[in-house]
């Protein structure tokens, strides 16, 4: 048996290796997929962890105003310790310099405080900043310019409350220093300030990142999120799917030209033959899947935190695919009419199990009760979890379990179907 295992499995693959362009257009699609989708939605794959933001800023101005902002976004009242913490780079340049560094992508922005900036602010006029985006970059860009947004509306809420302050303020700035007028101003500011206390100081409220423990990196926990990785495991999945209908759906074409009935005629079991095309197909979904994530490693700087993990749920999976598609082909052994339904049924799976966009867009109804009954949910749920959310043991061993038996309960049932139809004298 094993003699006759060995040789139909080195038939199978010498088939494949004169025709492998259908396993490759397989292979390649996730990547292709995820790739496409990462980088419309995601920009650039460097960008994910946000780091330092550089930008310029053009004090076209130059007043005790404009010198006020300056100092406010690049931290100069503080001290050396505490500016170091700041995600801020600013850097002071006029116009011409800030636009072609950032023509040269060596800013992310450039803000500008134009010429009589703080003249028609004391004023009571409308004020405007300027603001000049990196298109090469999306995440960066968009943090300054809701920063921006910020300050404009304490201005806007400065302005409103001070007004006539203000106005006393811009005619004191603009005449030559005197102690008298400005100590009355300084006095009815202060108690401004102290009637609008309670808004202007409301409970503090932060947000901490726990710093991932030694435990934590060695199960992989605490590991920052991948929008590219959490694609491709997605889209891989979906995609081993119609892999796996590619090595089991051979078996159509051995129904075909009748190679099951004159191995029947030889034999008294089916088991070494219907056994080689399940192992073909699970060594190939191995294969393909080590490519598919292999290659993602290295096409989108990823790394794979729990490979022990993904490795197992992996073959739970495979498992289950080849069960999956030997069902197909033992309940429509016509090849016209399985390929369609073998095409849908993966679909179908792949789509519901959210394998090609992020679950929580279906209905909550689907969530709760049709979702966790997928095996495609359980495989991408689950390696998501493990890769992005340090679940560790207590989610994939269940997961793989009950991946590999769905598996086997699928097998045992195309089994069944087999020897049901030549029991029945089907033409096979």
């Amino acid at each position: 048996m094993i003699s006759m295992l060995r040789a139909l499995l080195a038939k199978d693959f010498a088939r494949t290796r004169r025709n492998p362009l259908p396993w490759l257009l397989f292979l390649l699609a996730p990547l292709c997929v995820a790739g496409i989708i990462g980088f419309a939605f995601g920009g650039s794959m460097r960008e994910q962890r946000i780091g330092t933001l550089r930008f310029a800023l053009v004090d076209e101005d130059n007043t005790l105003v404009s010198r006020f902002l300056r100092s406010g976004a690049s931290g100069e009242n503080l001290g050396a310790d505490r500016r170091s913490d700041l995600p801020l780079a600013p850097v002071l340049l006029t116009r011409e310099p800030a636009l072609a560094q950032l023509h040269d992508n060596q800013l992310s922005a450039v803000v500008i405080i134009p010429a009589g900036f703080s003249d028609d602010f004391l004023a009571g006029k409308q004020v405007t900043l300027e603001l000049v985006k990196n298109p090469a970059e999306s995440i960066k860009p968009t943090i300054i310019e809701e920063g921006l947004g910020i300050l404009t509306a304490g201005l806007d809420g400065l302005g409103r409350n001070f007004a006539p302050e203000l106005t006393e303020w811009r005619q004191a700035l603009s005449q030559s220093p005197d102690l008298e007028r400005i100590g009355p101003l300084l006095t009815r500011t202060g108690v401004r300030l102290r009637e609008l206390g309670p808004m202007l100081n409301p409970p503090l409220a932060g947000y901490c990142k726990p710093t991932a423990t030694a435990d934590d990196e060695a199960t992989g926990g605490g590991s920052s999120f991948n929008l590219f990785g959490n694609l491709l495991l997605g889209l891989a999945a979906m995609f081993m799917l119609f892999l796996g209908g590619l090595g089991l759906g051979d078996l159509h074409r051995e129904i075909e030209l009748r190679t099951l009935a004159r191995y029947q005629t030889l034999h008294v079991s089916l088991v070494p033959f219907l056994a080689a095309k399940v192992v073909f197909t699970g060594l190939m979904l191995l294969l393909c899947a080590a490519i598919i994530l292999g290659s993602g490693m290295v096409a989108f700087d990823l790394r794979w935190h729990q490979p022990l993990p993904l490795s197992a749920l992996t073959l739970g999976y495979v498992v289950f695919i080849a069960g999956l598609m030997a069902l197909l082909v033992a309940w429509i052994p016509d090849q016209r009419r399985a390929d369609p339904v073998r095409s849908m049924i993966s679909l179908v799976l792949g789509m519901a199990g959210g394998c090609a966009f992020p679950p929580e867009m279906l209905p909550a109804f689907f969530r709760t009760y049709l979702m966790p009954l997928l095996p495609t949910h359980w495989y991408t749920a689950t390696t998501r979890a493990v890769e992005y959310g340090g679940a560790g043991v207590d989610l994939w061993l269940p997961a793989t379990i009950k991946l590999t038996l769905a598996g086997i309960a699928l097998l045992a049932l195309a089994a069944w179907l087999f020897r049901r139809r030549f029991a029945q004298g089907a033409r096979a």
